[in-house]
C-alpha cells in the first residue's frame, strides 16, 4: 500500500507548524494558540502543488495582516529533507508550495515497488460488506439496466476491496415467491393454449411476448405430452 501522498502532506503540515513556532520564538509573531488551518491542492497548478491558508486562519491570533504573517512563516520555513523545492506567498496571504523532482521520482519508485498493490489502502479495516447487484428476474427478459447494474456493481465491489473492505458479491436471482408462481402459471397457460386448450390467461399473469416464446420453445422440445 502506498502512503507517499499522505505522508508528504503530513510532512508539510509539520514544517508549517515548525516555521510558525520559529517565528514566534524570534519574536516575529506573537505567542498564541495555533489556529486550525488547511492544506489543499489548488484548482490551478500555477498556484502550486499544495496551498495553505495558515496566514488567514492566524490573522486574529497573531493580530497582523495575513500577507505579513505568510511572509514571516515562509522566511522561517525549512524545506530541507522534504520533497518540496520552494514556497511562495500569493494573493492576500496564501502560501503555495511546489514539489521537487524528487517527489515524482519517488512516486515512480513507489509504483514499481508496490506493483499490483499500488493504490490499495487499509481504510476499510477489513470490515465485511455485502454488495448485491443485477438482481436477475426470470419473469422478464434481461435488458440494458441489468447489464449496467452488473458493471457498476462489480466495479464498486472492486473499489471497496481496494479500499480495505472484505467484500462479498451477491448476484441475486429471483427464483421463488409469488412472482415465480405467476411466471409458472403464465407459461403453463400459454403452453396449454398452443396445445389447443381453450383457456384464458389470468389478468394478473405475465402477458409479454417472451412468455409465448418460452412456451413455444418448450412445446418444440416436448410436444403436447
Amino acid at each position: 500500500m502506498s502512503k507517499l501522498v499522505f505522508e508528504t502532506q503530513a510532512q508539510l503540515k509539520e514544517k508549517i507548524i515548525s516555521a510558525v513556532n520559529a517565528a514566534v520564538s524570534k519574536g516575529e509573531l506573537p505567542a498564541g494558540e495555533l489556529p486550525e488551518f488547511i492544506i489543499e491542492k489548488p484548482a490551478d497548478k500555477k498556484n502550486g502543488d499544495f496551498s495553505s491558508n495558515i496566514a488567514m486562519a492566524g490573522a486574529r491570533v497573531f493580530r497582523m495582516a495575513p500577507k505579513m504573517i505568510a511572509e514571516k512563516i515562509v522566511s522561517n520555513l525549512d524545506l530541507t529533507g522534504t520533497l518540496f523545492e520552494r514556497a511562495e506567498v500569493a494573493g492576500a496571504g496564501f502560501i503555495n508550495f511546489y514539489l521537487s523532482q524528487k517527489y515524482y521520482s519517488a512516486i515512480v519508485s513507489d509504483v514499481l515497488s508496490c506493483g499490483e498493490n499500488y493504490g490499495r489502502s487499509d481504510f476499510g479495516e477489513g470490515k465485511s460488506i455485502l454488495v448485491e447487484f443485477v438482481s436477475a428476474n426470470p419473469t422478464g427478459p434481461m435488458h440494458i439496466g441489468n447489464a449496467r447494474g452488473g458493471a457498476i456493481g462489480d466495479c464498486l465491489s472492486s473499489v471497496l476491496d481496494a479500499a480495505g473492505y472484505k467484500v462479498s458479491r451477491e448476484f441475486y436471482v429471483n427464483d421463488a415467491g409469488n412472482q415465480i408462481e405467476k411466471f409458472a402459471t403464465s407459461l403453463e397457460v400459454r403452453y396449454l393454449q398452443l396445445c389447443g386448450s381453450d383457456i384464458e390467461m389470468p389478468e394478473d399473469a405475465y402477458h409479454g411476448a417472451d412468455i409465448t416464446a418460452h412456451a413455444e420453445n418448450f412445446k418444440n422440445i416436448h410436444g403436447d405430452k
